[in-house]
């Protein structure tokens, strides 16, 4: 077994791995970066596309998921396999995907067409995200995924007790807890949003689509109250997911905190005090661009919460001292990977933007 690094250049913002197995090659996630301009898809070769009988997606974000339509029109014919909700978020219908709900219960190993096994389990990251455990012809592979333990809204099943020959395990936040532990950069968002607030200044939190802002919106019906709350219509959407259709993916005590949450739509004639849940991180649709504007002739305080990409609208506003960065962690730091690797009996890890970065683009399992 063989696995490719095909994400390269690869830092934890675009992953895309190949394995060509014993007798199954497969595809791990497929990410998409549009930082990287004219170089934004996996290398992955058409030799290796058309080969692939599965796709296995962790989740729905673009960095994992995003070079799909790319993938199929290169005359991908395998089979993805998903969860409902990763399947439902996407950008393109799948035709005839394996669902893991419906293949086995997280823990359980099932057996795929072609002899590979998988076993799954969910990672915190957002609704549908999930781990992989995958095995073939007596060599086995591990995958993270975005896992994230530590989730204020969404459900993770414990990475604990499981052998790998190889893992790839995520560490975007590296050597360093991004200068705060999560309780101090908690109090500092809400600290920064509070004071805005009592300064008459509207607040914008631009988030991705799924997962991060769900969080976010916890602690601030919890620590202010009193706050105006609004979101574009997908924000609002994807709240009301929340409910016990998914509850296999959501806390139920996020449920509970989120009950009585009342978000607003964003008006669109007049600026409110308040804040605002904008479902753009990068804030490049021409409804983003519109809002700020509005938001920011008002003295709104934009506040980044995670990376800031390249040559975007955001990193524009960054650059320019329009926006400011208050991390708010979603994924492991390298202590928090080597915790994980503790519990679990790995023979090698593979974990980007930390003392495990992978030195090859090929590895023989």
């Amino acid at each position: 077994m063989k696995l490719y690094l095909t994400g390269k250049p690869c830092s934890q913002q675009r992953h895309c791995y190949y394995v060509e197995g014993a007798r199954v090659p497969f595809i791990v996630d497929c990410g998409y970066q549009r930082c990287y301009e004219g170089d934004e898809r996996p290398h992955l070769t058409l030799e290796q596309i058309h080969k692939s009988r599965y796709l296995f997606l962790t989740h729905s974000h673009e960095n994992q998921a995003g070079a799909l339509p790319f993938l199929l029109s290169s005359g991908f014919s395998g089979r993805v396999v998903t969860t409902t909700e990763t399947a439902r978020q996407l950008s393109v219908t799948l035709d005839d995907p394996i669902v893991l709900e419906g293949l086995s219960l997280p823990y359980a190993p099932a057996q795929l067409p072609g002899g590979l096994s998988v076993m799954w389990g969910r990672s915190g990251h957002c609704s549908g995200s999930a781990w992989f455990h995958l095995s073939e012809g007596g060599r086995t592979l591990f995958f993270s995924g975005d896992y994230y333990d530590s989730a204020r809204v969404h459900a993770a099943d414990p990475i604990v007790g499981i052998r790998a020959d190889l893992a790839v395990l995520d560490c975007d936040y590296g050597a360093l807890p991004g200068g705060n532990s999560r309780e101090e950069q908690v109090d500092r968002l809400i600290s920064a949003i509070s004071a805005a607030l009592a300064d008459g200044r509207p607040v914008l939190l631009p988030v991705p689509r799924y997962g991060r802002g769900q969080g976010i919106l916890t602690y601030i019906s919890e620590r202010l109250p009193d706050a105006d709350i609004f979101g574009d219509s997908h924000f609002i959407e994807e709240l009301s997911h929340l409910d016990a259709a998914s509850a296999m993916w959501v806390q139920q005590r996020a449920l509970d905190r989120l009950a009585d949450t009342f978000v607003r739509p964003i008006p669109e004639d007049f600026v409110a005090l308040g804040v605002y849940f904008l479902s753009d991180p990068q804030l490049d649709s021409g409804f983003a661009r519109t809002l700020v504007g509005r938001l920011l002739a008002c003295g709104a305080r934009v506040i980044m919460t995670g990376t800031v990409e390249p040559r975007t609208y955001a990193s524009l506003l960054m650059h320019s001292g329009q926006a400011c960065l208050i991390r708010y962690g979603v994924h492991c730091t390298q202590a928090d990977m080597m915790r994980i690797a503790a519990q679990n009996d790995f023979s090698r890890i593979i974990a980007y933007r930390s003392d495990f970065a992978p030195t090859q683009s090929v590895y023989d399992v």
